[in-house]
């Protein structure tokens, strides 16, 4: 997962879609998913530090969030694609939908791996309380 969430950081090549929206070569349509990817990638490091350093409800409340924004900006990208087409950044030749629907599979399979018990129990630091002997 820390692997995946540090991949997240290359979705900052939304600031040149960003570029694109306000210089008017791209449609404003795509400023919402692109602000979306600018969260996920900005959001990436310190959620690894969280996972890394902090592990508890706060930092698996932080995945569980991380993930589900994320999967909300790949239907954005669905949606926005199909009404107003693929952005300038994505190559020619290229299906603008494959990369979206890989990465939505991905997280979407990480964020049901946080509500299996053998992983969610990964995020919380659990020492054995030895029992007090009775009086």
């Amino acid at each position: 997962m820390l692997v995946w969430i540090l991949l997240q950081i290359s979705r900052l090549i939304a600031l040149v879609l960003i570029n694109d929206i306000n210089e008017g070569l791209e449609s404003a349509a795509w400023m919402y998913p692109a602000y979306l990817d600018i969260f996920a990638a900005v959001f990436a490091l310190p959620l690894i530090v969280a996972i890394i350093t902090w592990r508890g409800l706060l930092t698996w409340v932080f995945a569980v969030i991380y993930l589900v924004i994320s999967i909300v900006d790949h239907f954005g990208n669905f949606t926005t694609t199909t009404i107003v087409g693929p952005p300038s950044i994505v190559e020619e030749g290229m299906n603008p939908l494959l990369i979206p629907i890989i990465q939505t599979v991905i997280d979407f399979l990480f964020l049901i791996l946080l509500f299996v018990p053998k992983f969610y129990q990964l995020f919380f630091k659990v020492d054995k309380i030895e029992k007090l002997p009775k009086s």
